[in-house]
């Protein structure tokens, strides 16, 4: 099980949801209410739990040892927060004559909340140990600089596992189930919807995942649009507003510049890796303060709205939400990028209210349409309303 941390709930209104910009100035995070203090020194090995021991060996390493976490979310992302004894990513160059060194932020994600799918966080060297987690929202510093900021699936147990999950990963599907921490995929996406696997060290690939560290590298924040996580086979988002997630935080680094290597003189040639990992946040939901604020209690929307579609872009499927203020009678169809009606997805009278529908990339005789730019058009009386969404292979 999981252990419970000190967890304040975040508001019910959209104005007490706290704004963050991955911009390198941290004032913002000052009123986000989910925090995790971690004490310091307790920063250790990366080798303990393959060594057969019980819990980690201690290691002196000031830059993975966690002080502080936060986290919050938007309509569309993920925001984690990470404060540091030392330095934020900071990692050994060739250019110095050293060996090039990598350093890793990681958010570990249990997405449904279910400790039967994903991995224990032990079989990665990780400690405390809680088990459950299925996906990461990472960044990995090498030589200097930043590489990569990707997504990892962990929810694979052999090598045949994970070359199926290969194939549902170009079809943008996770398909969640128990896991180790040796066979997993970990992607990069970009913002037209495009991706490529990675691996540790490789090219610099820096996709839709943000992050910034402060200027005296003591504090880092990282931002991850929930679309990344893709959908399951039925095009259900794997995270999405409303979910309850849980998430723990660590920090770890191959180590040549750390404290523990210069007392071994090493000089920066030698790794010496390290780690530390926050007491993990429990039960944190995805609250959609955005949506209950349109509809107060007892109230009906106060305007005619066509939200953004969700996921976007999307594969297989995407939710299209509207609000309408009195019963009348509402259409919303599809169109391609050439203006050509592809589908109708509501042709009748509703009542006021929000009413949801979902598109799964299919025109009016059923058969699939192909990869592209297609428009989504409400029109309620004279009203109307378009938003562009992209359907990705």
């Amino acid at each position: 099980m999981k252990r419970l941390l000190f967890l304040l709930a975040l508001g019910t209104v959209a104005s007490a949801q706290v704004v963050i910009t991955i911009d390198g100035n941290f004032d913002d995070w000052l009123n986000v209410p989910t925090v995790v203090t971690d004490p310091p020194n307790d920063e250790h090995d990366t080798d303990w739990y393959g060594d057969g021991l019980s819990q980690p060996v201690p290691r002196k390493y000031a830059d993975v040892d966690i002080l502080e976490t936060r986290f919050t979310h938007d309509e569309e992302s993920l925001y984690g927060y990470v404060k540091a004894r030392g330095v934020v990513g900071r990692t050994s160059t060739a250019a110095a004559g050293q060996k090039a060194g990598r350093y890793y932020y990681i958010l570990t994600i249990d997405v449904d909340h279910n400790d039967v799918t994903g991995y224990p966080l032990q079989q990665g060297n990780y400690w405390p140990n809680s088990i459950g987690y299925d996906m990461n929202m990472e960044v990995e510093f090498y030589d200097g600089a930043f590489n990569t900021g990707h997504y990892i699936h962990h929810g694979f147990l052999s090598e045949s596992a994970l070359a199926q999950g290969r194939l549902d990963l170009q079809n943008r599907i996770i398909r969640l189930a128990p896991g180790n921490y040796d066979d997993y995929l970990q992607w990069v996406v970009f913002e037209d919807s495009s991706i490529v696997e990675v691996e540790d060290k490789g090219p610099v690939y820096q996709g839709i995942v943000e992050v910034a560290v402060s200027a005296d590298g003591h504090e880092a924040e990282m931002k991850a649009p929930m679309w990344g996580f893709f959908g399951d086979a039925d095009g259900n988002p794997i995270v999405a507003l409303g979910d309850t997630i849980d998430i723990s935080f660590s920090l770890e680094g191959s180590g040549e510049l750390s404290e523990s290597a210069v007392d071994a003189g090493y000089n920066g040639t030698k790794s010496v890796w390290g780690s530390d990992t926050a007491t993990p946040i429990e039960g944190y939901v995805l609250n959609d303060v955005w949506t209950d604020v349109k509809l107060e209690a007892g109230t009906q929307p106060m305007s005619f709205t066509l939200y953004q579609n969700y996921p976007n872009p999307f594969n297989p499927s995407t939710e299209l939400k509207f609000a309408i203020s009195d019963y009348e009678h509402a259409r919303l169809e599809v169109f391609d990028a050439r203006g050509r009606l592809v589908n109708v997805l509501i042709d009748n009278s509703l009542n006021a209210g929000l009413h949801s529908v979902r598109w799964g990339g299919v025109d009016l005789s059923g058969r699939g349409v192909s990869a592209g730019l297609y428009f989504a058009k409400l029109t309620v009386g004279e009203q109307s309303s378009t938003v562009k969404m992209l359907y990705v292979r």
